[in-house]
């Protein structure tokens, strides 16, 4: 009975993906960084193109040394947690763990040399190519230019494009951003990876996508069949409890239609930052999701906390309706009217022995105990950016 309830979550998980997202969660697991490993991509990518040969060959991965295998990713990309990925990761402490080929490194700032540099990597052996529409680094959005020149070569080459979406699913204006009308009049890619904002990690396989649709799996049934074979022969889907909480997630943004909201959420937000006197051409990422400099974040006069990534800061605002709200945020959050409810959750979380964890200038994880919280302004400061005692930002409004 329990097995099939949870092959019933799966057929379920999978209708809803596929509907939200238009394209079939093929492979998942536990950390994005596995779903971008180049072994795993590989095997994926044989069995994606095995039904169009025999014999094992194919065009996709004819050349590549199957003993260690090599993917593309395009200059400044973040990397990943362990394996080749962790060469070019924007963690320092990261790079030491980091094995195998190391990938080849596309630039593209010359879109006209972009050709050159894929079928290089192709003849080389690199099996794909990771790209990423929001640079997760520092939030830099790929060019249209350069998004419609990657297509064309990846589809000349044969080269496998494969997105990187771990952050950029739902908050970007789109239920994946390569979907925004700018970049996908010029084409889709073959494989996305997904992540944080799905609530589960792994691969989708859009079968619309530049190299995917020259295999001819046309029929819905052929292309569940495809992806079952994978998940029951070589991987499984993913436990209960993590596909029901990903599921969960899909039905509501698509049923409060997260992506439009996200939009909104964005121009709230950014409106906001540009009156703090931050520029809005300092201001990166897309819609909802925002990346501001260290420097700029710790100009915010309402503090609040984002994640670091090196010299940067992200922004991961919910997908609540509130957010949509200017005055909701400004009652809630920005300026001096929100002090009153910022003193109620400093309260609240100092009665319940809950202190945030997190700097609110540079986003660094902030070792508890170590400074009492701020009653006013409820976020804190790390003794890297703060050495001594605390001045709150909002002292000043509270007079």
């Amino acid at each position: 009975m329990l097995q099939h309830h949870i092959h019933d979550i799966g057929d379920q998980y999978r209708n809803a993906f596929r509907r939200f997202f238009t394209a079939e969660p093929i492979s998942l697991h536990g950390h994005v960084s596995d779903a971008s490993s180049p072994a795993l991509l590989t095997s994926l990518i044989s069995h994606l193109a095995s039904s169009l040969s025999t014999s094992g060959s194919n065009s996709f991965v004819g050349k590549v040394d199957k003993a260690n295998p090599c993917v593309a990713i395009l200059e400044g990309s973040y990397g990943a947690g362990y394996g080749p990925l962790a060469y070019n990761s924007v963690l320092e402490f990261v790079r030491p763990l980091a094995n195998g080929r190391k990938p080849i490194v596309v630039k593209v700032h010359n879109a006209a040399k972009i050709d050159g540099q894929i079928r290089k990597a192709k003849q080389t052996g690199c099996v794909a190519l990771i790209a990423e529409i929001v640079r997760a680094r520092d939030g830099v959005v790929v060019s249209q230019t350069a998004w419609k020149h990657l297509l064309r070569a990846c589809e000349k080459h044969n080269l496998v494009l494969v997105v990187d979406e771990a952050l950029t699913a739902i908050r970007c204006g789109a239920p994946f951003a390569h979907q925004l009308p700018q970049f996908q009049r010029h084409g889709l890619p073959d494989l996305v990876l997904f992540g944080k904002a799905v609530k589960t990690n792994g691969i989708a396989v859009d079968w619309r996508g530049i190299n995917m649709q020259k295999l001819g799996i046309d029929d819905p049934e052929e292309r569940l069949f495809v992806a079952l074979q994978w998940q029951e022969r070589l991987t499984e889907m993913a436990p209960a409890a993590s596909l029901l909480t990903s599921w969960g997630t899909i039905l509501l943004a698509e049923k409060e239609q997260w992506p439009q909201r996200a939009c909104a959420i964005g121009r709230l937000l950014r409106d906001t930052i540009e009156s703090e006197g931050i520029k809005s051409s300092r201001i990166g990422g897309l819609h909802s999701l925002i990346y501001l400099r260290v420097q700029d974040q710790a100009r915010i006069t309402s503090p609040v906390m984002g994640a670091n990534a090196g010299k940067v800061v992200r922004w991961f605002p919910t997908m609540d309706a509130v957010m949509t709200s200017k005055e909701e945020l400004r009652t809630k959050i920005f300026g001096s009217t929100s002090i009153a409810h910022r003193r109620d959750v400093s309260a609240y979380l100092i009665s319940k022995g809950v202190q945030l964890g997190f700097c609110s200038r540079c986003g660094q994880a902030v070792e508890a105990g170590l400074r009492p919280p701020c009653q006013l302004c409820v976020v804190g400061t790390c003794e890297d950016c703060e050495p001594g005692e605390h001045a709150c930002p909002m002292e000043a409004m509270s007079r």
